[in-house]
Protein backbone atom coordinates (compact mmCIF):
# COMPACT_ATOMS: atom_id res chain seq x y z
CA UNK A 1 0.00 0.00 0.00
CA UNK A 2 2.89 2.35 0.77
CA UNK A 3 4.27 1.89 -2.76
CA UNK A 4 0.84 2.65 -4.21
CA UNK A 5 0.53 5.91 -2.24
CA UNK A 6 4.05 6.93 -3.29
CA UNK A 7 3.16 6.16 -6.88
CA UNK A 8 0.00 8.31 -6.71
CA UNK A 9 2.02 11.20 -5.28
CA UNK A 10 4.60 10.72 -8.03
CA UNK A 11 1.86 10.71 -10.63
CA UNK A 12 0.59 14.07 -9.34
CA UNK A 13 4.10 15.52 -9.54
CA UNK A 14 4.01 14.96 -13.30
CA UNK A 15 0.97 17.25 -13.64
CA UNK A 16 2.96 20.55 -13.60
CA UNK A 17 5.33 19.24 -16.28
CA UNK A 18 2.44 18.22 -18.50
CA UNK A 19 0.68 21.53 -17.89
CA UNK A 20 3.78 23.63 -18.63
CA UNK A 21 4.60 21.78 -21.85
CA UNK A 22 1.03 21.85 -23.13
CA UNK A 23 0.68 25.52 -22.17
CA UNK A 24 3.87 26.47 -24.03
CA UNK A 25 3.39 24.22 -27.07
CA UNK A 26 -0.39 24.42 -27.43
CA UNK A 27 -3.01 21.72 -26.95
CA UNK A 28 -2.08 19.51 -29.88
CA UNK A 29 -1.26 15.82 -29.75
CA UNK A 30 2.33 16.82 -30.52
CA UNK A 31 2.49 18.94 -27.33
CA UNK A 32 1.08 16.08 -25.27
CA UNK A 33 3.62 13.61 -26.69
CA UNK A 34 6.51 16.01 -25.94
CA UNK A 35 5.19 16.58 -22.39
CA UNK A 36 4.94 12.85 -21.77
CA UNK A 37 8.48 12.28 -23.06
CA UNK A 38 9.81 14.97 -20.73
CA UNK A 39 7.87 13.50 -17.81
CA UNK A 40 9.03 9.98 -18.63
CA UNK A 41 12.66 11.09 -18.74
CA UNK A 42 12.34 12.70 -15.31
CA UNK A 43 10.12 10.20 -13.50
CA UNK A 44 11.73 7.00 -14.77
CA UNK A 45 14.24 7.34 -11.91
CA UNK A 46 11.56 8.06 -9.31
CA UNK A 47 9.50 5.05 -10.43
CA UNK A 48 12.58 2.86 -10.39
CA UNK A 49 13.17 3.79 -6.75
CA UNK A 50 9.53 3.23 -5.75
CA UNK A 51 9.32 -0.23 -7.30
CA UNK A 52 12.80 -1.59 -6.54
CA UNK A 53 13.80 0.05 -3.26
CA UNK A 54 14.43 -2.22 -0.33
CA UNK A 55 13.67 0.78 1.90
CA UNK A 56 10.02 -0.23 1.56
CA UNK A 57 9.00 -3.59 3.01
CA UNK A 58 6.99 -5.95 0.84
CA UNK A 59 4.46 -8.25 2.55
CA UNK A 60 2.05 -10.75 1.01
CA UNK A 61 -1.25 -11.36 2.81
CA UNK A 62 -3.86 -14.08 2.49
CA UNK A 63 -6.47 -16.12 4.36
CA UNK A 64 -5.82 -19.77 5.13
CA UNK A 65 -3.86 -22.12 7.36
CA UNK A 66 -0.53 -21.18 8.92
CA UNK A 67 2.30 -23.15 7.32
CA UNK A 68 3.97 -23.56 10.73
CA UNK A 69 1.21 -24.28 13.28
CA UNK A 70 -1.85 -24.95 11.08
CA UNK A 71 -4.04 -22.24 12.63
CA UNK A 72 -6.74 -20.94 10.27
CA UNK A 73 -6.36 -17.16 10.21
CA UNK A 74 -5.10 -14.07 8.38
CA UNK A 75 -1.61 -14.95 7.18
CA UNK A 76 1.46 -12.87 6.43
CA UNK A 77 4.64 -13.42 4.46
CA UNK A 78 7.57 -11.00 4.54
CA UNK A 79 8.98 -10.93 1.02
CA UNK A 80 11.53 -8.10 1.06
CA UNK A 81 13.20 -5.70 3.42
CA UNK A 82 16.76 -4.42 3.84
CA UNK A 83 19.19 -7.39 3.68
CA UNK A 84 16.32 -9.87 3.25
CA UNK A 85 14.80 -11.03 -0.05
CA UNK A 86 12.64 -14.15 -0.31
CA UNK A 87 11.12 -13.25 -3.71
CA UNK A 88 12.25 -16.51 -5.27
CA UNK A 89 11.77 -18.73 -2.20
CA UNK A 90 8.84 -21.08 -1.65
CA UNK A 91 6.12 -18.94 0.00
CA UNK A 92 5.62 -19.59 3.72
CA UNK A 93 2.57 -17.85 5.20
CA UNK A 94 2.36 -17.47 8.97
CA UNK A 95 -0.38 -16.56 11.46
CA UNK A 96 0.07 -13.54 13.74
CA UNK A 97 1.78 -15.54 16.52
CA UNK A 98 4.19 -17.39 14.21
CA UNK A 99 4.83 -14.21 12.18
CA UNK A 100 5.81 -12.36 15.36
CA UNK A 101 8.19 -15.17 16.31
CA UNK A 102 9.74 -15.08 12.82
CA UNK A 103 10.13 -11.29 12.72
CA UNK A 104 11.63 -11.30 16.25
CA UNK A 105 14.09 -13.96 15.03
CA UNK A 106 15.00 -11.82 12.00
CA UNK A 107 15.47 -8.74 14.20
CA UNK A 108 17.79 -10.76 16.46
CA UNK A 109 19.88 -11.51 13.34
CA UNK A 110 20.10 -7.75 12.62
CA UNK A 111 17.50 -7.61 9.85
CA UNK A 112 15.37 -4.47 10.14
CA UNK A 113 11.70 -5.47 10.07
CA UNK A 114 9.21 -2.67 10.73
CA UNK A 115 5.85 -4.39 10.17
CA UNK A 116 4.03 -7.14 12.06
CA UNK A 117 5.83 -6.51 15.36
CA UNK A 118 2.75 -6.66 17.62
Amino acid sequence: MKRFVLYLIRWQLSTPILWLAVRQLGTSIYATVIANLIGGAIFFWVDRFIFTSKAIEVWHLKEGRCDKCGTSSHLWRLVKTVNYDKSDARPVFLCMKCSKEKTDELRAKGIAVRGRSK
